[in-house]
């Protein structure tokens, strides 16, 4: 696969009020501050969730899907269809439950589902899942909650860690993290790689018409990411962050293999594949301190998409000419800015 180098007001009330957290209020080790957005309630454990990154680690979580589903109240969906991994929370579904990426939107064209698998947890510290009560400082769309993944940031002049491992035995996945934190700059970068040419059936499985058994047929994944990061802390309240994130991810959508006769994927299958799943962002975080009790507060980002999309005339995947065998490409992008004290 080849790789391409492609936030207002608060809100208060009587007993809630959201704010965005700054490095000053909350100091936890290996955590990007400037990515965390704070909601504050009576009781918060019941309002903010978080999974961190050695409870990832330990379960070995290696997509936010998955990540996700070790929390109460988030139930793992996958969409069949179009082979996405997502999740509701509380019942409400990824479009009133947005994807931000240390706070900044992840944005995805056509009906605004994120395909949550395509992304992986290796570089990030956490993710939190804010529930019922949503900071506005998130925008709109956030009826149901939000989910926030916070990437890393360096404690130490220099500290590196990384993995290389078998999935199964049809796939592969190496990472490697490196930071370097010298009091005032600090520099994170993080490789990923996640390969997996199919999954294995279960030996009860009876084969069907679209489906014989043992590896499951066009259930190929493949995800790539490269991040860096830069940051200047010029004082103990004040930080600045460059960030740049590039996602290569390609994926194969298992025809049906059921044996319902009302479904019309048995009498059609849909012989898809996405080559292309890729994502480029660019962003600049800034927190400046001006007094005890201000601070002026700046999000910047531009947000690259390609997706693409092919339907096959067959099994084979090679043909594309009958009616409805189609190509359905994307190729969007989005330029945001927003300033606050």
């Amino acid at each position: 696969m080849k790789i391409k180098i492609t936030f207002l007001f608060a809100l208060l009330t009587a007993s809630i009020y959201a704010q965005e957290k700054t490095t000053d209020t909350i100091s936890q080790k290996g955590i990007f501050n400037l990515g965390e957005v704070l909601i504050t309630t009576k009781n918060t454990a019941d309002t903010l969730n978080r999974i961190n990154k050695k409870t990832m680690e330990s379960q070995n979580k290696m997509d936010v899907s998955r990540a996700l589903n070790l929390l109460p109240g988030i139930t793992l969906t996958v969409s069949g269809p179009r082979n996405e991994s997502m999740v509701s929370v509380r019942g409400f579904d990824l479009r009133q439950v947005p994807v931000y990426m240390d706070g900044i939107p992840v944005y995805v064209p056509y009906d605004g589902y994120v395909d949550l698998a395509r992304f992986t947890t290796f570089d990030l510290s956490a993710i939190d899942v804010s529930k019922g009560f949503s900071s506005i400082i998130y925008g709109p769309n956030s009826l149901g909650g939000a989910i926030n993944l916070v990437s890393r940031k360096p404690t130490k002049k220099f500290e590196f860690d990384g993995s290389l491992g078998l999935i199964d035995t049809d796939g592969q996945k190496s990472n490697l993290n490196i930071g370097s934190n010298l009091g005032k700059f600090y520099v994170q970068g993080g490789f990923s790689y996640l390969n997996r040419k199919s999954y294995q059936m279960s030996e009860d499985f009876v084969p069907m018409k679209n489906e014989d058994g043992g590896k499951r047929d066009n259930s190929y994944r493949t995800d790539q990411k490269i991040s860096v990061k830069v940051g200047w802390t010029p004082s103990k309240n004040s930080e600045y962050a460059l960030g740049y994130i590039n996602q290569q991810g390609e994926k194969g959508n298992p025809v049906y293999a059921g044996s319902d006769t009302q479904n019309s994927l048995l009498a059609k299958p849909r012989y898809w594949q996405w080559p292309t799943w890729d994502k480029e962002s660019v962003y600049f975080i800034s927190n400046t301190h001006l007094n005890e009790k201000n601070s002026f507060k700046t999000r910047l980002y531009y947000d690259k998409f390609k997706n693409l999309l092919i339907s096959y005339d067959d099994a084979n995947y090679t043909t594309i000419t009958k009616p409805y065998a189609f190509q359905s490409f994307y190729d969007d992008y989005t330029l945001w800015w927003k300033s606050r004290i």
